[in-house]
């Protein structure tokens, strides 16, 4: 046999190499030689999600290779292509599966098709899985999980709604005792795609391909899922503790553009938060700095009293339509000095009302270029938050990781997450396969979305809190400051994958832990020092990867900063609304939000205004025609009675 190996120490959507010393666990990848790679390229993107090495051996050989990566103990899963199941002896492979004496590690058949070796297939299965066959279904089928929690966690009792237009589904003798993972389900009809027998002390998968085995475009979560769902869940369940996770499943739902008024149109403060109360939620508003100095009293002390379940987040600073733009626009020197600005004034904000804030930026409209986001570093934000995660004038990248997950460090090491309106459905499939995948989840909303009563998110909220393990809501920069992922090391201690240069870390064992801290980093001389428990740490950048070392006592918490020089002086930043333009604008939008949004004709322009992404301009034309409108009406109703009622003194 000959070894071709792929050694990946991290994955960041797309693979990051470890500058540290690497300590990842292997799933070892056996094919036919001149094979088909497409269930090769699946299995890398779930090895390289759950940051494991991948360890591809053709069959070509002697045996010795395989032999050698199979006893290796950091050998934690083994995947066979079905073709080169008939080039590999069931009874020759088992015995070097084994850890301990009771244990083994698991086997994923995958790609097995109609053309696949029956013998073989029968052979691994002890004869329960006899081969696969085309689904004859008049429709496409959907993908259906079972109720297996330590399998399908998350997903379990999920029907994705992306339609498998051609699949295999797994024949089986009368009396199997193969476990269905994954069914297809079409007008009524159900049959296994995806199952797991045990054989001997070896769980064994074996997966039926489909015509959706050709790679994704990384452009959506669920369709990319779908196409690697069975290596998703064999890995997942391979990797335990040693790929990367979360210890913690955070959400968030965000209502963009209020200030602190008692209502803003539709939305009520004090509605909002009886109905956080009972349905569990938290609420951020992205809070546009220009209104840093008009807040009511009353809402203020909703805030202050309840910062468990309200928070705040900046967005943008005048909120000028796309006042962060492209650069012919409005020239990034301008939107450097915006950025200052919105700090300044947020601070003010703080200093007014006493509630404190998130380093979050939310741009108004769209996300800005990607130098715009490198300034939010070097200016020590946590984050940005949009409806993409790709900059103005930035291609998306086409790598299947990229779609996994919602953040991405990709564009100037910067943590750059995409966020879900809540106005359409939200498909229970995208909660499933975010909080099955480790994904925090982003939801917003403008206050319009309240207009048919204040419970409107209340159903989205019990769908994620349904989940197990419970998911936590919190504002965005406790979730940015909790956005890293961890895996157990050999030496008791944890790798932790951050994509925040704020991150908090819990340790949830009952012993003192090492967490070796790595973040990608490709601006090592913008960087003032690294702090951790409030100590200045050491740490060091190779390969455009930060590492340092965090020591956390048992069932405690600390937190690490990593702190960027920069020229800012917020008390030297003017805040004054000098501008009438900005002014006219910001009241208008009131206006639309506060008042028209309360009438049914005014939420269907509200909406035409969103849907066509329309400039504040644009808007007032139709505004000042029914405005126009109105004044005439009632003119000609005070003609008609005038004319009707005598004035006083006059003759009968």
């Amino acid at each position: 046999m000959k070894i071709i190996s792929f050694s990946r120490c991290a994955v960041l959507l797309v693979a990051v190499l470890c500058a540290a010393p690497c300590y990842s666990s292997e799933i070892v990848f056996v094919r036919s030689v001149g094979g088909p790679l497409v269930d090769e390229q699946q299995s890398r993107i779930a090895a390289d999600f759950y940051g494991l090495d991948f360890n591809v051996i053709s069959v070509s050989g002697d045996g010795t290779t395989l032999t050698q990566a199979l006893k290796d103990p950091n050998t934690i899963g083994l995947v066979i292509a079905a073709n080169a199941l008939s080039d590999l002896k069931r009874d020759s492979i088992l015995p070097l599966l084994k850890r301990g004496s009771s244990n083994s590690i698991p086997v994923l058949i995958i790609g097995v098709g109609t053309e696949t070796e029956r013998t073989a297939v029968q052979d691994w299965s002890n004869g329960d899985v006899l081969g696969c066959e085309p689904w004859n279904g008049n429709s496409p089928a959907h993908y259906v999980f079972s109720n297996s929690n330590e399998l399908t966690h998350q997903l379990a009792g999920v029907e994705l709604s992306e339609p498998i237009a051609s699949a295999l589904f797994a024949v089986e003798k009368r009396a199997s005792e193969a476990e269905t993972i994954i069914s297809l389900r079409s007008e009524g009809h159900a049959a296994p795609a995806f199952t797991a027998i045990r054989v001997g002390n070896t769980k064994t998968f074996f997966a039926c391909s489909s015509l959706l085995r050709e790679a994704a475009n990384g452009s959506d979560l669920v369709e990319t899922f779908v196409r690697s769902a069975p290596e998703m869940i064999f890995t997942r369940y391979a990797a335990g503790e040693l790929g990367w996770h979360a210890d913690q499943h955070y959400a968030n739902f965000t209502v963009d553009d209020p200030w602190l008024r008692q209502p803003y149109g539709s939305l009520d403060y004090v509605g909002l938060l009886g109905e956080m109360e009972k349905h569990n939620f938290h609420t951020t508003i992205a809070f546009i700095p220009w209104n840093f100095d008009r807040s009511e009293p009353s809402v203020v002390s909703i805030f202050r009293n309840h910062p468990e379940r309200f928070s705040i987040a900046v967005h943008g600073d005048n909120h000028d339509h796309k006042e962060f733009t492209d650069y012919r626009s409005k020239p990034y020197d301008v939107q450097l000095s915006d950025l200052k600005q919105s700090l300044a004034r947020m601070d003010k904000f703080q200093q007014l009302t006493g509630i404190p804030y998130d380093d979050v930026m939310i741009f108004p409209h769209s996300i800005a270029p990607e130098p715009t986001l490198h300034a939010l570093k070097v200016y020590n934000y946590l984050g940005t938050v949009n409806s993409s995660n790709v900059p103005q004038g930035a291609t998306s990248p086409s790598a299947a990781l990229f779609a996994l997950r919602p953040v991405t460090l990709a564009y100037g090491n910067f943590p750059s997450v995409s966020r879900f309106e809540v106005g359409g459905p939200v498909p229970d499939d995208f909660i499933a396969v975010n909080e099955f995948l480790d994904n925090p989840l982003f939801f917003y909303t403008h206050a319009e979305f309240f207009a048919p009563g204040i419970d409107a998110f209340d159903g989205v909220a019990d769908r994620v809190n349904q989940s197990s393990p419970p998911v936590r809501w919190a504002g965005l920069g406790e979730i940015l400051k909790h956005l890293y992922l961890v895996r157990h090391r050999p030496d008791t201690g944890y790798d932790l994958l951050a994509f925040s240069s704020n991150v908090c870390v819990d340790n949830p064992s009952d012993s003192d832990a090492v967490f070796h801290v790595q973040k990608q980093e490709s601006d090592a001389h913008l960087i003032g020092n690294v702090s951790s428990a409030g100590q200045i740490t050491d740490y060091q950048v190779k390969d455009d990867v930060l590492t340092f070392s965090m020591p956390i006592p048992a069932k405690a918490s600390r937190c690490a900063v990593v702190s960027y020089k920069n020229d800012i002086n917020l008390s030297t930043v003017a805040i004054s609304k000098h501008s009438p333009i900005v002014y006219f604008l910001r009241n208008a939008s009131d206006f639309r939000d506060i008042y028209l949004a309360k009438s049914s004709l005014g939420l269907k322009i509200i909406n035409f205004y969103n849907a066509h992404e329309m400039k504040p301009a644009q808007l007032l034309v139709p505004i000042f025609l029914i405005a126009l409108a109105i004044a005439y009406g009632l003119f000609r109703l005070a003609l008609i009675w005038r004319r009707r009622v005598p004035s006083p003194g006059a003759s009968s």
